[in-house]
């Protein structure tokens, strides 16, 4: 075969080749689920989890998840053992045992209670209630500010327990995130929904943070960590990931009531085939809108207050003999619950 032959065919093998990337090294960081800021499921990243995973992007390494409990990956971060956990929200015991990163993003936390229990407000509000029952999980904060409600609170190995407590009226009172506590409800307990409040004189606002250990290491991965965190939000990266946080929070329960001229309320179920299938929903039933139409999401040139009656927006059941369907329902039938 001619020289020249071999020299073009050698060109051409070459440019079949796919370009090698630059391999980016491996970095092991410890977490655990904590939805929605944390999910564990590396198809669905939580928004803590996504912003961590970019930060080390542009360190160029690409996050190894270990999934274990909270409190043994600080232990284990603050003594040197691992290189990294996350989220964590700052106190003066554990600022005195690791680093901590600038911070990650804000979680608004709060004091949860059940209606079920307790219809007085003002009682659960007063600081010096003895008879008050607290709990709280193990190994866990909420920020000095509500740490420092809790007396002598019972101990639970996880957040799920702790609402199952307060909805069975083991305990009175319960700090936690409120987003977390939502989705815990939404998924394991939507029929007492609307049982749940907070109290509104305990909201706080702390920031979560990545740790590191107190070493020459770990001085040095939270100072790149930390530089890498300051680049990508002044470049705006994070700022549709914390959007999606709102937007979750926004969407809330509701509770289905009837109006002037409609005394029952009625939805109806997509088929397979395309044709509707109607129910009648007892008042009062609470859900969770999961899709609003359009003409409440959008602006419009007028009031548009027919359609905004009358079109439809799709409602998750959470009670009553329809719970756990998906509904399509008139918007004049929900209330904000």
């Amino acid at each position: 075969m001619p020289n020249v032959i071999k020299f073009l065919l050698l060109i051409l093998c070459c440019w079949s080749l796919p370009a090698q990337a630059a391999t980016l090294q491996q970095q092991s960081i410890y977490t655990a689920p904590w939805p929605p800021f944390v999910t564990g499921d590396e198809q669905h990243l939580g928004s803590a989890e996504r912003i961590v995973q970019l930060v080390l992007y542009e360190m160029k390494r690409s996050p190894s998840w270990h999934h274990i409990d909270y409190y043994f990956s600080f232990k284990m971060a603050a003594e040197g053992d691992i290189t990294a956990a996350f989220p964590f929200f700052k106190t003066p015991d554990r600022q005195a045992r690791a680093l901590f990163s600038e911070p990650l993003m804000r979680v608004e936390n709060g004091m949860f209670y059940s209606e079920r229990w307790h219809q007085d407000v003002a009682q659960l509000a007063a600081a010096d209630n003895q008879s008050l029952k607290y709990g709280r999980v193990a190994g866990y904060s909420y920020g000095q500010q509500l740490d420092e409600l809790l007396p002598e609170a019972k101990i639970y190995s996880s957040e799920l327990l702790a609402l199952e407590a307060l909805a069975n009226g083991d305990i009175d009172l319960l700090p936690i995130s409120i987003q977390v506590a939502k989705h815990l409800i939404r998924r394991y307990m939507p029929h007492k929904t609307h049982e749940f409040k907070v109290l509104n004189k305990h909201r706080a606002h702390n920031n979560v943070y990545l740790v590191a250990p107190n070493s020459v290491e770990g001085r040095a991965f939270i100072e790149q960590f930390n530089q890498a965190l300051k680049t990508l939000k002044a470049q705006g990266l994070f700022d549709e990931i914390l959007s999606s946080n709102r937007m979750v929070e926004g969407s809330g329960f509701v509770r289905l009531v009837a109006a002037e001229g409609f005394p029952v309320v009625t939805g109806y179920e997509l088929l397979d085939n395309g044709d509707k299938q109607f129910f009648v929903i007892p008042q009062g039933s609470r859900g969770e809108v999961l899709r609003w139409h359009p003409v409440v999401l959008q602006p419009h040139d007028n009031e548009q207050i027919f359609d905004g009656m009358m079109r439809y927006s799709l409602v998750h059941i959470a009670n009553g003999p329809h719970a756990g369907k998906s509904l399509y329902i008139r918007n004049m039938h929900i209330e904000i619950d």
